[in-house]
């Protein structure tokens, strides 16, 4: 089809739907719930699992390993930043950071009590950790901070936002110093104050809480290139069989889980939408071809073929569905950005769908679907009408 004649077909179709908008819009507005769902359900998918896979990327490591009991509250930390509190011998830590296959081993072990001096801290986190093995913390600091010494302390971005201005917050009844920051990471470092290991001597044991000396709470392992990680994670739990051990592609193994479970449930509302814009879509066009009989017999008549019929008709459906599809991706991705926060998955994470070039891509797949769900509605009467004998159409009206 030449430009002039689709340019036509198009300006034709925009006249004949503007004539009838208020039937229209009802199909319209079908189209854009059935979108916007689609948008909602694609973004909400992807920001939970970029989330999830940003945070196993930040930690910096290969192999997490954990009490066994505790591999639930573990992924909590890091995923969701809860206080936890859990330990285990550091025996475990000394025997593995001497394999051959590991390049680095750190630690940390995980406190109850936050307090700024001024006030409560929610959802902060102690943690000891060694600088001298550390890899986990050390790539956040918005600048290159001091060493630690006696009495000193880093922070995360978001204790930063309550001790920011207080230079000595008291922690354990003590002043301490805050000597750096961390950019933010999206992870449990975000709400953590981090101490020395060896000032762990000079706290008394009624105000740690579980913690006793010579427990760790969490073990850091990254692998040596080429080092083959199922072989070293089976390795280690020959050594250590009551020893939780989580890997990159692993943590956040429930949450994947929840994901299917209300991906599943999105799919069912989809497919019910869909169904619903195509009755619709089937009812509208049927009703229009029983109304344009008269018309498309005298178009036949006159040398128009079934195929300039079915164009002008589904440049209609195209229209209409372009229009609920502009509405429907406007309406998903306001859902995401200012309601998003409402489910519980999205606040425990953190996630949230950023623009983005792959957003928009997303966007236009839905808007896509949404209009070829439409033309398939629209199609079958359409079809018929086309077919129609022209003195048959034109006696029928």
């Amino acid at each position: 089809m030449s430009e002039k004649g689709l340019d036509s077909i198009l300006r034709i179709a925009w006249k004949t739907v503007s004539r009838k908008m208020f039937r229209n819009i009802v199909l319209a507005v079908a189209v854009s719930l059935l979108v916007s769902l689609l948008v909602f359900a694609l973004l909400f998918n992807r920001a939970v699992r970029d989330d999830i896979e940003a945070a196993s990327r930040k930690l910096g490591a290969d192999i997490v390993m954990v009490p066994v009991e505790a591999l639930q509250k573990a992924e909590e930390f890091i995923l969701e930043s809860k206080k936890k509190d859990f330990y285990m011998d550091r025996e475990v830590y000394e025997s593995v950071r001497t394999l051959p296959e590991i390049d680095k081993a750190t630690f940390q072990i995980y406190l109850e009590t936050l307090d700024s001096g001024c006030c409560s801290i929610v959802a902060g986190q102690v943690v000891a950790f060694d600088p001298e093995t550390d890899f986990v913390i050390s790539p956040w600091f918005r600048k290159t901070p001091p060493p630690l010494r006696e009495g000193e302390v880093y922070i995360g971005s978001y204790v930063y936002e309550y001790l920011g201005l207080i230079d000595t917050p008291t922690l354990f009844n003590r002043k301490v110093k805050v000597v750096g920051d961390l950019n933010e990471t999206g992870t449990g470092l975000d709400h953590g104050l981090f101490m020395r290991v060896e000032d762990l001597d000079k706290i008394s044991e009624q105000v740690t809480g579980k913690y006793r000396p010579g427990k760790v709470s969490i073990i850091f392992l990254k692998l040596k290139e080429g080092a083959d990680v199922d072989a070293v994670t089976s390795t280690i739990r020959g050594m250590f069989p009551n020893i939780g051990m989580m890997t990159r592609g692993t943590i956040g193994s429930d949450v994947r889980a929840t994901l299917q479970d209300i991906t599943r449930v999105f799919s069912v509302t989809i497919l019910i939408a869909a169904a619903l814009a195509v009755l619709l879509a089937w009812s509208s066009f049927t009703a229009l071809a029983n109304e344009r009989r008269r018309e498309v017999g005298i178009l036949r008549a006159i040398g128009a073929h079934k195929s300039h019929i079915m164009k002008m008709f589904l440049a209609e459906a195209a229209i209409i569905s372009l229009m609920g599809g502009v509405i429907g991706i406007g309406i998903g991705n306001y859902l995401i950005h200012h309601l998003g926060g409402d489910f519980d998955l999205l606040a425990r994470l953190g996630a949230y769908a950023s623009l983005s070039l792959l957003n928009l891509f997303y966007s236009l797949i839905a808007m896509l679907a949404g209009i070829f769900v439409c033309l398939a509605g629209a199609a079958i009467p359409v079809i018929r009408l086309a077919r129609l004998e022209p003195l048959v159409a034109i006696k029928e009206e």
